[in-house]
């Protein structure tokens, strides 16, 4: 008579990958205890196991999130806050009726290569320092990109911001008188923050400027003609606050 003897696997001595294998093809009806034995073994190897993945993901996710202003350095910071200074500059050039000094627009052009170059200095000195903010800028092909564009987008924001938005700046610092003007017009092809435009040819000190006016109001006026604006002027310009025709 022959004895069937069945040794219980020593468990202990298999790898996890081992013993995964073991839980799916074990039949567990006909070897239950081999089956919790392993399932234990496995459990139990898995909790003494160091988080190694997941701390290299956390490392990994740190470097691609935006890091904190204060974690930011200083060289990072004046890039950032410049950069918003020269977006806002959009707007006020959108938004407000102020027309600028011929003398000032003449003489601008060296501020805005200087200030373009300033920006793009500080913006690549903050990649080069800053490696954290480097990671997250670089992150992805957008951001790549903005290496080799950033001159660029700089010079076109320099414009609004040293033709408009800082002469704006200083005229509502300055002291100022109230008068009125009269301006010759044409009618303008809009634009999306300027639908109905009256574009306004000055012959004096001031450069052309703009009268954003309501569509029915438009529409009645000839093509040609003038227009008497009041407002308050400057040594750096005159901001329209309202208007007449005759």
């Amino acid at each position: 008579m022959s004895i069937a003897i069945t040794e219980q696997p020593d468990y202990a001595a298999y790898s996890i990958e081992e013993l995964e294998d073991v839980l799916e093809n074990i039949d567990k009806q006909a070897f239950p205890e081999r089956y919790q034995a392993a399932k234990h073994e496995l459990a139990s190897r898995r909790a003494t196991q160091p988080p190694v993945n997941d701390t290299d993901s956390t490392h990994q996710d740190e470097h691609f999130t935006r890091p904190k202003w204060s974690e930011l350095h200083p060289i990072t910071r004046i890039s950032n806050v410049t950069f918003l200074l020269l977006i806002g500059a959009m707007f006020v050039s959108a938004f407000t009726d102020f027309i600028v000094i011929n003398g000032w627009l003449d003489n601008s052009n060296w501020a805005i290569v200087l200030l373009t170059f300033a920006y793009s200095a500080f913006y690549y000195l903050a990649i080069f320092i800053d490696k954290r903010h480097a990671q997250f800028v670089t992150k992805d092909l957008r951001g790549k990109m903005t290496l080799f564009g950033m001159p660029l987008l700089a010079f076109f924001l320099s414009f609004s911001f040293v033709d408009t938005a800082l002469p704006y700046t200083l005229h509502l610092a300055s002291d100022k008188q109230k008068i009125e003007r009269k301006f010759a017009y044409e009618k303008g092809s809009g634009s999306k923050h300027c639908r109905h435009p009256l574009l306004l040819k000055e012959s004096g000190p001031l450069s052309d400027g703009r009268l954003c006016l309501r569509e029915s109001e438009h529409k009645r006026l000839p093509n040609k003609g003038w227009a008497y604006v009041k407002g308050h002027e400057s040594g750096f310009g005159f901001d329209i606050e309202g208007y007449r025709f005759r």
